[in-house]
């Protein structure tokens, strides 16, 4: 009876998945015409950012996912910031849509450009890394300094991929601190607390429910910090909230 009701549940599951990368699909096939158009140029990016942030609300109400949001701080909205979070999960991705109405753009693993539809619409305005070459990854943070100094918002999962279901926060890489250290760029910690239950790696698993996220406080005058004391600061935050919400 156990085994049955293990079966049903990872089809039901499966079924969920389904219609939930239909409700991302719909909406980008319906608009694909104008969304084209919008890639041509750079200066298109806040039309077609328009467009990205009310699919990604739609695909996650839609889907039934209902974000509960902790705001610490009310964000300044003429400032930049680089947003870290943790990343347990690929909706990860669309909250951050979800969550900002003013353009951002990631600094990600080059791999996602080969994404259908999704990765054509990310490798035109987003940075892209191969952490497997030195060379590759100082131009890709050279980039993304340049975004910032021209007033853009940035995101980045420090832990460098999605962690496994066992691990409650990964290790962090030390490129995100150091361009905030050069920019002098304030950090936004973000914790996502049930990401990693609605949409695990395993297919068979996940479901609908709420997504409670925390928006903290910013890090400010990241330049008076050292790499080592930056990166432990944001990894404090974001693991003492997941503690948290664990309990």
């Amino acid at each position: 009876m156990f085994a049955l009701m293990k079966i049903i549940k990872g089809i039901l599951s499966l079924f969920w998945r389904l219609w939930f990368a239909l409700c991302f699909a719909i909406p980008f096939i319906v608009l694909l015409p104008i969304t084209i158009f919008m890639t041509l140029s750079p200066k298109f990016y806040p039309v077609l950012y328009f467009f990205l942030h009310r699919i990604s609300k739609f695909m996650i109400y839609a889907s039934g996912i209902f974000p509960k949001i902790n705001k610490e701080h009310k964000l300044d909205p003429r400032k930049q910031y680089l947003f870290c979070s943790n990343h347990t999960s690929t909706i990860d991705i669309p909250m951050m849509f979800f969550l900002s109405k003013k353009p951002i753009s990631f600094i990600g693993k080059e791999s996602i450009s080969k994404y259908p539809i999704f990765g054509y619409y990310y490798k035109r305005f987003n940075v892209l890394v191969n952490r497997a070459s030195l060379r590759n990854s100082y131009a890709a943070f050279e980039k993304a300094g340049q975004k910032i100094k021209a007033g853009q918002n940035m995101v980045i999962f420090p832990e460098g991929g999605i962690v496994e279901d066992s691990i409650l926060l990964g290790k962090f890489k030390n490129g995100p601190f150091r361009l905030a250290i050069e920019q002098n760029v304030s950090i936004i910690p973000i914790t996502f607390a049930d990401n990693k239950q609605i949409f695990p790696i395993k297919y068979t698993k996940g479901k609908p429910q709420r997504a409670r996220i925390t928006i903290h406080k910013p890090i400010e005058n990241c330049s008076e910090y050292n790499i080592k004391e930056l990166k432990n600061k944001v990894f404090t935050t974001i693991e003492k909230e997941l503690i948290r919400y664990e309990n």
